[in-house]
């Protein structure tokens, strides 16, 4: 009778720690590893952040949240690769703000209604050069900051107060974001050359390979 206690329970020890096991494997299982999880981004359309000719053979998007210190790393990265391959490359610049960064969707309301005065791309500029003096600030604080950065490049005041706050703009970085979540997005930046996914590479020259190799048309 011990035996078949002891055997009775060591296999219902053994049952138990496989099934927390594989449970615990299920919740840390990352959906968008590898990136050729992920499914194709939304088709560019006209109210966009796009640089670079319409016609060029390489699309890059970015799903990027401008407090995310690893999007503004790759910053200087993307900047270079747009400047250089400038008949190569277009650019989409997409929001995904991560619900962590407090101050990640004022950045983005900024960043847009900046744009709505021309100005979308130097706004974009200033909060990824100075992301560490808005970072931690509470989002009062940081919306002052901001406001600052529009005033500094010399935008209709007035004009910025409104758009920052309006429906359509707190609308359209949504959509990025639901793009994103759809797609498989969990983390950023997430990049996508020619609808497909990447791994990010490490470094300038590792990026223009794939851009390079994109343009052949030898992606994989």
């Amino acid at each position: 009778m011990n035996i078949k206690r002891i055997l009775f329970w060591a296999i219902f020890i053994i049952i138990l720690v496989l099934i927390i096991w594989g449970l615990i494997v299920a919740m840390n299982k990352n959906p968008a590893d590898g990136g050729s999880a992920k499914g194709t981004p939304m088709p560019i359309v006209a109210t966009e952040h796009v640089r670079g000719p319409e016609n060029a053979p390489v699309t890059i998007i970015e799903y990027a949240d401008y407090q995310c210190p690893a999007c503004a790393a790759y910053y200087p990265t993307v900047e270079r690769l747009v400047s250089e391959a400038s008949t190569t490359v277009r650019f989409v610049a997409r929001h995904f703000p991560l619900a962590q960064h407090r101050n990640a969707v004022g950045a983005a309301q900024a960043a847009e209604a900046a744009g709505k005065q021309g100005k979308y791309w130097d706004m974009a500029g200033l909060l990824y050069d100075n992301q560490t003096a808005w970072e931690k600030l509470t989002v009062a604080q940081a919306t002052d900051v901001f406001k600052g950065y529009a005033e500094r490049l010399k935008l209709d005041m007035v004009a910025y107060d409104a758009d920052v706050k309006s429906p359509d703009i707190k609308a359209k970085i949504e959509a990025d974001r639901a793009d994103g979540i759809k797609i498989g997005v969990n983390s950023t930046p997430s990049f996508f050359i020619n609808g497909k996914s990447i791994i990010n590479p490490a470094g300038y020259e590792a990026f223009k390979k794939l851009v390079d190799e994109a343009a052949l048309g030898d992606s994989k």
